[in-house]
Parts: structure tokens; C-alpha cells; sequence
């Protein structure tokens, strides 16, 4: 189902140059997009009329964009590749986006959190990052240390692990429902090297370049919401999940080419939460 609103135009350099529309999973294709602005910022405009926002894992900044034109003072995009950082600034120019609305910056984001303190942002932003960090915790902790009010979760779970990659057959039927019940976190290997950004802490083996995905239950998230302290909300994708299903049906490469994008939120492989300080 198509978002209710156009926040990127389809013929949007955001979308025509990102190399990430083609992905299965998340694609940044103009319904996917427009969707998760719609649910990820535009239902939280509270959060972001006014507020200085922290972009983690800002990429070519197409939520830090979207948090401007939806009534974000200033946004402070970082990620760990440089040149997805100057293609952010590229288009924010573009754009005509005033150079004091935005920093963009290239940076390890824990060392960055670790010394900026508490309450140095509004609002902080973490999507399609916090399953790239070994320490997933420690993030979540620094994040509701460093936001005065809210933070915004977009994040796969511990059943992508099942489902990712060319090992999925492989892992798929030692996965069990009740596994994905309990409070535990999985850990998946993936290629360091992801298109146009190469993934921090990865290492040699076999000649490759590999990296870890931190891949946590809901239930593992949700109790460490609770030891923070924080308040948190389940985003609701219902209206736009065509179909419901399980993440069995997203194992094989056929079921992932024929699925829609919104499958993984309908199936629990991915999540998003609002998290409020009280």
C-alpha cells in the first residue's frame, strides 16, 4: 500500500541516485520511502517541529531532508563513509537547504555520543543502524542519555537472521518461533562491503571482508527499553502490510523477490519504536 503522502517526488535525486532502491528488503524505492517518512517522522512531527535532531547513520541524509521539510530547525546527520557524507552535502546544495539548517559529519557514533554528554539533541534518529553496531546496547544507552525527549528506532530483529543471505537455507530450520520468543540476541555474519558503504569492525576470512549484524528479539528490546527507563511505543505498520505472514515466508530467494517491501514489518523481521524520556 502507497504512503498517503509524497514527501520525495519519484523523480527526487534522493531516490534516482540512491543505489539502494533495488534492495529486497527496505528498498529505497519512491513507495517504500514515502511510507517511512510517513511512519517514522511525519506521525512524530512533535518530535521534530522546532528540535535539533541527531541522524544516525544519516547515509546521503534523506531523513535528516525529510525532518527539515517537516518543521525540524537544524540536523546533524553522521555516518561512518565518507563519501555518502559529501553526497548528503551534495544534495542538501542541490537542494537549496540553508547551510545552517544541517552538519553533516563523517564519525564513529558511540565515541561521538560517549563525549557529547546528555541532553546535547531533541530528537535522535536511528534507522537501519543499530543492528550494525556490535554493542547495541551501549547505543541505546548513550542515545537516551544524549536526546532531551525522544529517540526514533527503525531496526531489523533476530528473525532476519533466519532469513538473510545466501546462509538463510542453512539457518532457517534451526530457528524456531519459540526461539524468537525469548530475550536473547543473535548474531549473523554479512560482507563488509554493502554497495556504496563498507561496514565498520569487520575482519578477514577467506579472503572476503565480513562484518557482524547484532540482531536482538523484540522481547530483548523491549526489556532494555525498560531498564532505561524510557517509555516506549510500537510503531504500526498495519496500513501498510498488504498480506499477514511469518518470517518463514521470506527464507528462500524467490519469496524475497516476489514479497512486498513492507513484508518484514509485517512479519516481525523489522521493528521501529518511539522511545520518550519521563
Amino acid at each position: 500500500m502507497a504512503a498517503k503522502k509524497t514527501y520525495i517526488h519519484q523523480d527526487s535525486s534522493f531516490l534516482s541516485t540512491d543505489t539502494r532502491k533495488g534492495r529486497w528488503a527496505i528498498p529505497y524505492s519512491f513507495d517504500c520511502l514515502n511510507a517511512r517518512i510517513e511512519v517514522l517522522l511525519d506521525q512524530h512531527r512533535d518530535a521534530l517541529a522546532g528540535k535539533e535532531i541527531f541522524d544516525i547513520g544519516s547515509h546521503i541524509g534523506t531523513f535528516s531532508y525529510a525532518a527539515l521539510k517537516l518543521g525540524a530547525r537544524f540536523t546533524h546527520g553522521m555516518d561512518t563513509e565518507e563519501k555518502t557524507v559529501q553526497r548528503g552535502t551534495a544534495l542538501f546544495k542541490e537542494h537549496q537547504i540553508a547551510e545552517s539548517a544541517y552538519k553533516f559529519e563523517t564519525g564513529d557514533v558511540l565515541t561521538y555520543l560517549e563525549q557529547a554528554g546528555e541532553n546535547c539533541f531533541d530528537t535522535i534518529l536511528c534507522f537501519g543502524m543499530l543492528y550494525y553496531t556490535p554493542e547495541p546496547y551501549r547505543l541505546l544507552r548513550l542515545m537516551v542519555r544524549a536526546a532531551k525527549k525522544t529517540v526514533l528506532i527503525d531496526t531489523f530483529t533476530a528473525a532476519y537472521a533466519a532469513i538473510q543471505g545466501k546462509d538463510a537455507l542453512t539457518i532457517y530450520p534451526a530457528i524456531k518461533d519459540e526461539t524468537l520468543d525469548l530475550p536473547l540476541m543473535l548474531v549473523s555474519l554479512t560482507q563488509a562491503e554493502k554497495k556504496d558503504y563498507r561496514l565498520p569492525d569487520s575482519f578477514e576470512r577467506d579472503g572476503k571482508e565480513l562484518s557482524l549484524t547484532t540482531l536482538p528479539t523484540v522481547a530483548l528490546l523491549e526489556i532494555w527499553f525498560q531498564s532505561l527507563g524510557v517509555k516506549f511505543t510500537k510503531l504500526d505498520w498495519s496500513e501498510h502490510t498488504p498480506r499477514t505472514l511469518g518470517f518463514r515466508d521470506l527464507y528462500t530467494p524467490q519469496q524475497k523477490k516476489d514479497s512486498h517491501w513492507a513484508d518484514v514489518y509485517a512479519c516481525g523481521v523489522r521493528v521501529s519504536y518511539r522511545l520518550d524520556k519521563v
